[in-house]
């Protein structure tokens, strides 16, 4: 059985309800969809669903409601950390510069024009959603790289006391008959120096990186292969 892409989540707030009913029906095949009539509503949804870590992948926004305008309603989305890189796309019948110049001031990452045209509707708000992908993947990377960074300039340090270590477990190797019980220890001890060696030595040859599943959906490093693969 193939796998199966969970769909984005896209909240459409207007207060018209022709209006959430016309894009409701375009979009309803391709994504889940959540409404709102009123900016207040669309805040107390993302609100609700920041709780359970699941905020909608893009918001389609009309600019003149009544209470708290579209504006607004960006304006606090991108005031919050949490909230911050939902893309937010103007759904607005004015598209004159003054609008539009508002609009991208409060935060928007692109505008569709009412009446709604499916084609252009899909097509910005795809594109939207791709950039943000994007963009997320670039500072993962940019996470990983850092992090990686890090990990070769404390292998760097470590050296010198591992090595410290290794010898001293060495002279006192020789130091001791190979039947007592110390010289066992003192060997257990030089045979984990020399692990943590070999793994010093992986992370430090690593400029590209691989992961692997590890616990509660979370991924890490596999040094095994980072370090083969920047070996080739």
């Amino acid at each position: 059985m193939g796998y199966k892409a969970k769909r984005k989540n896209l909240l459409i707030v207007d207060d018209a309800p022709a209006n959430l009913r016309v894009l409701v029906e375009i979009l309803m095949e391709v994504y889940e969809i959540s409404v709102a009539t009123n900016g207040l509503e669309a805040l107390d949804i993302v609100k609700s669903r920041m709780e359970i870590n699941a905020v909608p992948d893009l918001i389609l926004l009309d600019i003149v409601m009544p209470e708290m305008d579209g504006y607004e309603v960006c304006r606090r989305l991108r005031e919050n950390e949490e909230t911050r890189d939902i893309p937010v796309v103007f759904v607005t019948a004015n598209t004159d510069d003054e609008t539009l110049q508002k609009a991208f001031d409060a935060g928007c990452v692109d505008y569709v024009r009412k009446p709604v045209n499916r084609i252009e509707l899909m097509a910005r708000i795809n594109s939207a959603l791709t950039h943000q992908e994007l963009t997320r993947k670039l500072l993962q990377e940019e996470k990983l790289k850092g992090v990686l960074e890090m990990a070769g300039a404390v292998c760097h340090e470590l050296n010198q006391p591992m090595q410290s270590i290794l010898g001293f477990s060495q002279l006192l190797m020789m130091e001791m008959p190979e039947e007592s019980s110390r010289y066992e220890y003192a060997k257990i001890i030089k045979e984990q120096i020399d692990k943590m060696g070999a793994i010093t030595k992986k992370l430090m040859r690593i400029t590209r990186y691989e992961t692997i599943d590890y616990v509660e959906r979370t991924k890490i490093i596999d040094i095994d292969k980072a370090s083969k693969s920047s070996e080739k």
